[in-house]
């Protein structure tokens, strides 16, 4: 009697364990605890208008258009955040490029001050993207270039390709398909991949996303214009892995560019890095 109730015991552990911990994975990466920055431009001495703009399906977001501070310009940045951040995390590590530049930052569905009931982790914040470019061609602006953060960087590569008016792509720490970062949500060894895959499952059955489609791996294949991919070797969220794979997606692209450093953090910047982005969208913008 002990023998089979101990079984049973162990079934409905493993039962739990290969069901509820994937949704309990799932829930929690589309509905996270979010991250609200209170700095506004205004902190860091810069103009700005708040504007918001709503996506094809519906969603309203929220952001900031920052005018160059050096004189009127049509030469727009498009600044996308990580996850599950929002548009002031990224303000202080942009707010340079404002002399040269208008900045467009806002907030992807569902984090800081934008609508939406749940985050896709970039699979349809293509989609938001495509509502920020829409929004500054209503004002004029056609030609823009986007630098991107983690989510932000992997949604920049994967609109890019379908938005002519993206002439130039900044991505830093993004993942290179978003069905390889499933396991890293566990840390259970031996069952963190099976349960990684099983979380991907509840994102098809609930949503119908399928994560191996989330793909910026893919569409970096298809982008033609300059592009320059940052990443470290000691990113412990997303593994230098997945900037391997996108240097391999890029290598018909004679405009990609790669800045491979050896020991920053993820989301932590280099002393060169004011200088080297700025150089990028000087010679692509």
């Amino acid at each position: 009697m002990e023998a089979k109730r101990a079984a049973r015991m162990l079934f409905f552990l493993l039962v739990f364990v290969l069901l509820f911990l994937p949704l309990w994975g799932f829930y929690v990466s589309v509905r996270p605890p979010k991250l609200v920055s209170r700095i506004t431009p205004e902190n860091l001495g810069l103009a700005y208008e708040a504007v918001s703009f709503t996506t094809e399906d519906g969603v309203e977001l929220s952001g900031w258009f920052i005018p160059a501070t050096g004189g009127k310009t049509n030469k727009t940045v498009i600044g996308l955040h990580g996850y599950p951040a929002d548009k002031g995390n990224i303000l202080p590590v942009l707010a340079f490029l404002a002399a040269r530049y208008n900045l467009m930052l806002f907030d992807f569905r569902y984090l800081g001050a934008s609508g939406g009931r749940y985050t896709t982790i970039g699979a349809r914040e293509t989609r938001d993207l495509a509502a920020a470019v829409a929004f500054l061609r209503s004002r004029g602006i056609t030609e823009v270039g986007v630098w991107g953060f983690s989510m932000g960087g992997a949604v920049a590569l994967m609109a890019a390709p379908d938005l002519p008016e993206i002439r130039a792509v900044v991505s830093e720490s993004s993942y290179a398909r978003l069905d390889l970062l499933a396991p890293v949500l566990f840390r259970i060894p031996l069952l963190r991949y099976p349960l990684g895959w099983l979380t991907g499952l509840w994102a098809r059955v609930l949503l119908g996303i399928d994560l191996a489609k989330v793909s910026p791996m893919e569409s970096a294949r298809r982008l033609r214009v300059p592009a320059l991919i940052l990443h470290s070797r000691n990113d412990h969220v997303i593994p230098f892995e997945h900037a391997l794979l996108l240097k391999e997606a890029l290598k018909e692209n004679p405009r990609a560019e790669f800045w491979f450093a050896d020991d920053l953090f993820h989301g932590q910047v280099g002393p060169d890095y004011e200088r080297r982005i700025a150089g990028f969208f000087e010679a692509s913008l």
